[in-house]
């Protein structure tokens, strides 16, 4: 029997229930895809807000900027000069740029001025007036210092964290050390001297000058 042949009420009931599945069936195929809609939305989401959540701060990044300058500021200095060690880094001009001395072999000292950055050499460098005390001492201190510039500015920031200003070889109480200012978060300058061959701290103290 075909539905034409079907009583008036059965081909009605039957119409209504094909309708009403053809409903149900449109409905779940909206309901799937918001459910996909919403899943990318929250995978996209999720992405976005790890790229955008929270990075080191502008304060944190500036110590370690500037001990890559005195590093940079020591391997410009020497490559300038052409041979040497670097005995002493410091800043100048507010920071603005730094002062290398950098003695050669022969215990000659000469000076560099290098940019902020401690990139570009500005000017040439300058041999310092010296005698032979003098040239006896930077060889002293050179064959003493098992520990370079870059050694040493990480053992002082070890010892107090924060942005090292001055750095250089000096003689204390008859041992070698390196010598340095580090400046903390809070602006307190630290005067720390570490032994220029193991690097032990040998003193440190708060300066209480500026």
């Amino acid at each position: 029997m075909t539905i034409t042949d079907m009583p008036r009420t059965r081909r009605i009931a039957l119409s209504a229930a094909v309708l009403l599945a053809g409903a149900l069936a449109v409905t779940g195929c909206a309901d799937s895809d918001d459910t996909d809609t919403a899943g990318v939305g929250s995978s996209s989401g999720s992405d976005s807000s790890a790229r955008t959540g929270p990075s080191t701060g502008a304060g944190a990044r500036t110590a370690s900027d500037s001990n890559e300058a005195l590093v940079a500021a020591g391997a410009t200095a020497r490559k300038a000069v052409g041979s040497g060690t670097v005995i002493s880094v410091e800043q100048e001009r507010n920071g603005s740029a730094w002062e290398v001395l950098v003695v050669t072999d022969d215990g000659a000292e000469h000076e560099v001025h290098t940019d902020a950055a401690g990139t570009r050499a500005e000017g040439t460098p300058r041999a310092d007036d010296t005698d032979a005390d003098d040239d006896a001492e930077h060889r002293r201190f050179v064959a003493a210092a098992e520990l370079d510039v870059e050694d040493a500015a990480g053992r002082l920031t070890d010892t107090v964290a924060g942005t090292v200003t001055e750095l250089g070889l000096d003689d204390h109480t008859g041992t070698v050390v390196w010598e340095g200012d580090v400046r903390d978060s809070a602006g307190t300058k630290h005067s720390i001297r570490i032994d220029a061959g193991s690097g032990d701290v040998v003193t440190n103290t708060v300066d209480t000058d500026d």
